[in-house]
């Protein structure tokens, strides 16, 4: 897959190639671009921190400190007050050097060694950028640590200082509370084991080279809503609910109607036509009640599902929200993996687990997508992982042994399908991390194919709109208090945000 609207998770070399395509391409000097990319950082710090009037900047010698003492320079002739420290007695990139003139005209500058930690406004970190890939000298190493000293909030610009963006960082490293990350994401920055550095993510498009994007190779691209309005299949204004696909879910056990229930309405909201949920005989006076939009075929038991005593019409089906992991439970996947060979299945929680111990079971439909959170995925994959490193090599091993999509669950979802064709799902926070939000996720998927989207794109939207709706869902609740209801009632207002043509 390439398309410009995915972007590249970007290296070091990577970065230089684009900016010296987007440069010559554009026909714009570096310079000209460092001033695009401060313009874009300027915006949204004026945006992030309105009341704000005193900045702090600290610039490095390369391109990252030119990067900063441009926003500081744009900040001054907003109005702003602006305290500036950067090398004065030793080389410096030439546009560093450039923006350092550029300043100068307007306000005096501090060397570096003269660094006094604010204590008040906002300080702006950038010292490294992507560039950095040598131990930091003694006087940045101290600088560093002085910086995180001081008692105001630290955007760093691209990435943290003394951050490396694709491997192990030694200490120390500036804690940023936001980080503005220019053009492409960077993979330390995705990394639960940077978190207290990175602070909240905010990746910022700087206008490079659509072709050099596509162009660029990389183990995984950023997905974007641009992306995903080019994979929206619009209903057509004669549809039917027969159109809008039939859905067979097959889930829930006795004690746990609920995932059942919430897998049902995500998919309802999703846009499949017509709904159908195998329950056990236990679960369905609670799902009618629940769900009243829904069909219901009654398993033989009354405690856990066990078999379909016949054919269910269904264009796609959803196995495993609450399911349970009883032998009979483990006998039915054989069967719907017979039975509905040539359909898409989504495989989720219960299912997963009793897919992991049976190899029996391994040889899934071919339009498959298996959604694990991380515990999941240890015991399909046969492995804990140690670091986050190792999520997008794992998902694409695990989505090639499977023949299936992954949606390895998180922070950063990664979705992976059997050809290696990988992106990271930008959306979504923290009060995710609560029971049922892994059932809302499985129905929208597979309301998506049953409406006939391929395996790929389904899970790429789904995960992205379950992401949206918890994130717009914050509007009018709290990180602690969201649930998975929450996220369902803001599914239709994500949609929006995709769904953007005439009703």
């Amino acid at each position: 897959m390439t398309s410009p609207d995915l972007i590249p998770l970007a290296d070091a070399e990577s970065i230089r190639r684009l900016d010296h395509l987007t440069c010559e391409r554009q026909h714009i000097s570096s310079l000209a671009l460092m001033e695009r990319a401060a313009s874009r950082c300027t915006e949204r710090l004026l945006a992030h921190y309105p009341d704000n009037r005193h900045w702090t900047i600290v610039a490095g010698a390369g391109n990252n400190g030119g990067d900063g003492l441009a926003i500081a320079r744009q900040l001054q002739l907003r109005g702003h007050h602006i305290t500036a420290y950067h090398p004065q007695h030793r080389p410096t990139s030439p546009n560093h050097t450039a923006n350092a003139a550029r300043l100068k005209r307007l306000i005096p500058t501090h060397d570096l060694a003269a660094y006094i930690p604010p204590t008040r406004g906002i300080q702006i970190d950038a010292l490294y950028g992507v560039g950095l890939n040598r131990p930091l000298a003694a006087a940045d190493t101290d600088l560093i640590r002085a910086m995180n000293r001081a008692p105001v909030p630290t955007v760093a610009i691209d990435l943290p200082s003394g951050l490396r963006a694709d491997d192990d960082s030694p200490a120390p490293i500036i804690r940023a509370a936001r980080t503005l990350c220019l053009g492409c994401p960077k993979a330390a920055l995705l990394w639960q084991e940077n978190e207290e550095y990175v602070g909240t993510l905010e990746l910022v498009p700087i206008d490079l080279d659509r072709d050099a994007l596509a162009d660029t190779p990389a183990a995984a691209r950023w997905l974007t809503a641009a992306w995903l309005r080019d994979q929206y299949r619009p209903r057509r204004r004669f549809a039917h609910k027969g159109d809008a696909g039939r859905l067979l879910i097959v889930a829930a056990s006795r004690g746990m109607t609920g995932a059942a229930i919430m897998a049902a309405q995500a998919a309802l909201r999703g846009g499949c036509g017509l709904l159908t949920a195998h329950l056990p005989a236990v679960c369905c006076s609670a799902y009618h009640a629940a769900v009243p939009e829904s069909m219901t075929d009654a398993d033989a038991h009354p405690d856990h599902n066990t078999r379909l005593d016949h054919d269910i019409p269904a264009d796609a089906l959803l196995v495993g929200c609450g399911l349970g992991t009883h032998p009979d439970s483990a006998a039915l996947i054989a069967d719907l993996n017979t039975r509905y060979h040539d359909r898409a299945i989504l495989w989720d929680a219960d299912a997963l687990n009793l897919i992991a111990r049976d190899s029996a079971l391994q040889q899934l439909p071919p339009r498959s997508i298996l959604t694990p959170h991380p515990g999941e995925f240890a015991r399909l994959y046969g492995k804990a992982l140690t670091h986050d490193r190792e999520r997008i090599p794992a998902a694409q091993a695990l989505a090639a042994r499977m023949g299936a999509v992954i949606v390895l669950k998180g922070k950063y979802s990664i979705i992976s399908a059997p050809d290696g064709t990988t992106v990271i799902n930008p959306t979504g926070n923290a009060g995710m991390a609560k029971g049922g939000s892994g059932d809302v996720l499985a129905g929208l998927i597979a309301a998506l194919l049953a409406q006939g989207y391929a395996s790929f794109p389904a899970a790429c939207l789904g995960t992205y709109l379950h992401g949206l709706a918890a994130d717009l869902a914050l509007e009018t609740s709290a990180i602690n208090s969201l649930t998975a209801s929450d996220i369902i009632a803001a599914i239709p207002t994500a949609w929006r945000s995709i769904a953007c043509t005439p009703a």
